[in-house]
């Protein structure tokens, strides 16, 4: 498993977190776009792929917002319990990624513990 600084963790799963959400963002543009220019109106076959069309790509905005949640809850969850019990030092530790639980080594007083337990 590789090592890296909690700080820069945090960010790139930020980063994926808000990529997520544009990803959503330009599904619902193209949903509205779709809607707009080609519209229902259309009988037989091109109204019912045009629905079939609209529907997958409400349920790709549902997914892509589900995965926009959840990589931004599991970042901010483990930035609120990100605090060293030892020394008391924010952020200042490394920690294994790859794996849930997340590990973490305080770089400052080398104590260990596992992000996101309450019973440290």
């Amino acid at each position: 498993m590789q090592q890296i600084k909690f700080n820069r963790w945090h960010e790139r799963q930020l980063f994926v977190s808000f990529a997520w959400l544009l990803s959503c963002l330009l599904c619902g543009f193209l949903f509205a776009a779709i809607v707009e220019f080609v519209g229902i109106n259309f009988s037989g076959i091109f109204s019912i792929l045009t629905l079939i069309v609209l529907y997958g790509i409400g349920i790709a905005i549902i997914e892509l917002f589900r995965r926009f949640w959840m990589q931004f809850s599991l970042a901010q969850h483990c930035a609120s319990s990100a605090t060293c019990s030892s020394c008391g030092s924010y952020g200042l530790f490394e920690v294994r990624v790859g794996a849930w639980p997340i590990y973490a080594r305080c770089n400052k007083c080398d104590h260990q513990w596992v992000i996101g337990q309450d019973d440290e």
